[in-house]
């Protein structure tokens, strides 16, 4: 059942949180993650107001090998933050009435497996497909998902080889990136380019996100792009490699500005128009309680005012993104250090913002 989205207040509402950025909350902030700056990891930090990406800081090293800051300009990888734009390539080819919300994955994906015939698109995007997590099963020749090589057609290999659904689609709500990789493949199949270039054709570039990138590939050169690192007892930090090129649930490099400029277009409707936002921000009730996803992002809510967020941790990275759509406020924070918790360093920009 669709639920829709409840509707953004005027910008000129009296009741909006007075969270004009002045000069002294600039300074606070900044003060709040001085400590992360010289040759350490750190963060990247934005503010975005009506539209506008007011402050953008960077605190630490991008690389501590050659001592390259962090700045606006830094590319991370922002894990899942990246199943925003799977759902959103996904969004866009429902708007054009390639894909159908509510049609089986079978209807695009002929080797969709027998056990598995019950599983809708819509049960994808909103984790409740039953699917399991390609990391938890076995892999053949008894390899390491996380230290070995292997590529998005590995995981749903091994997904589709188990011998049933964990759970009636749509009966409950389960985590799970295996869905979005299998939208990744959808999107690939029904565009007739790879994943990544459709992405990059479809949203990046019209948006001019020009430093992001669908990292597909190891071997990439991605401008700017920082280091990721974990404490280490012995020496301090301790390089992280990213080992393999899965997308769909993550893979996904951005930066401070070209997430601003992401975070414009749900306020401006500049990519694929109001019915676009509309879809990406849309809910449904399944048999379960869980009804506040929508297309990668989640309805929540801080201090009594509406949010809309996700959170992202991979090797070496931690990142958080969480818009308050009636006050026409973002805050961003993405870190290269995988303890970052960039959710909790961003829950600190929002006491200081609000005034906590």
């Amino acid at each position: 059942m669709v639920i829709g989205c409840p509707e953004v207040a005027d910008a000129s509402d009296p009741d909006r949180f007075n969270t004009t950025l002045t000069e002294v909350r600039k300074s606070e902030v900044d003060r709040h993650f001085s400590q992360f700056e010289g040759r350490q990891p750190g963060y990247a930090v934005g503010i975005v107001e009506d539209g506008d990406l007011v402050h953008a800081r960077g605190f630490g090293s991008a690389n501590l090998e050659h001592d390259i800051p962090i700045d606006p300009t830094t590319a991370f990888n922002i894990a899942s933050l990246s199943k925003q734009f799977t759902a959103a390539a996904l969004g866009i080819l429902i708007q054009r009435g390639q894909v159908l919300l509510d049609a089986p994955v079978s209807q695009y994906l002929e080797e969709w497996p027998a056990p598995f015939q019950s599983v809708q698109v819509q049960h994808l995007v909103y984790m409740t497909s039953g699917l399991p997590e390609y990391y938890r099963l076995e892999r053949s020749g008894g390899r390491d998902w996380g230290a070995d090589y292997f590529t998005v057609e590995d995981a749903l290999s091994a997904v589709m080889a188990t011998p049933d659904l964990e759970f009636a689609p749509g009966s409950q709500w389960a985590y799970s990136n295996t869905n979005y990789q299998v939208i990744a493949e959808i999107v690939a199949r029904v565009s007739g380019v790879p994943f990544s270039a459709f992405v990059e054709r479809e949203i990046f570039l019209p948006l001019k996100m020009n430093r992001s990138v669908v990292n597909d590939d190891l071997g990439r050169i991605i401008a700017g792009r920082a280091t990721g690192y974990n404490v280490d007892e012995e020496a301090g930090f301790r390089r992280e490699i990213r080992r393999s090129p899965h997308y769909g649930g993550s893979g996904v490099f951005s930066t401070l500005e070209d997430l601003a400029k992401w975070d414009e277009s749900f306020r401006s409707h500049s990519l694929g128009g109001p019915e676009l936002t509309e879809l990406l921000l849309q809910v449904r009730r399944f048999e379960h309680d869980k009804a506040n996803d929508a297309f990668g992002l989640v309805w929540g809510e801080f201090d009594g005012r509406r949010t809309l967020w996700y959170e992202g941790g991979d090797l070496g990275f931690s990142s958080y993104m969480v818009r308050f759509p009636d006050d026409d406020l973002t805050v961003i924070v993405l870190s290269n250090l995988g303890t970052g918790y960039a959710a909790g360093q961003a829950r600190a920009v929002l006491d200081i913002l609000f005034g906590q």
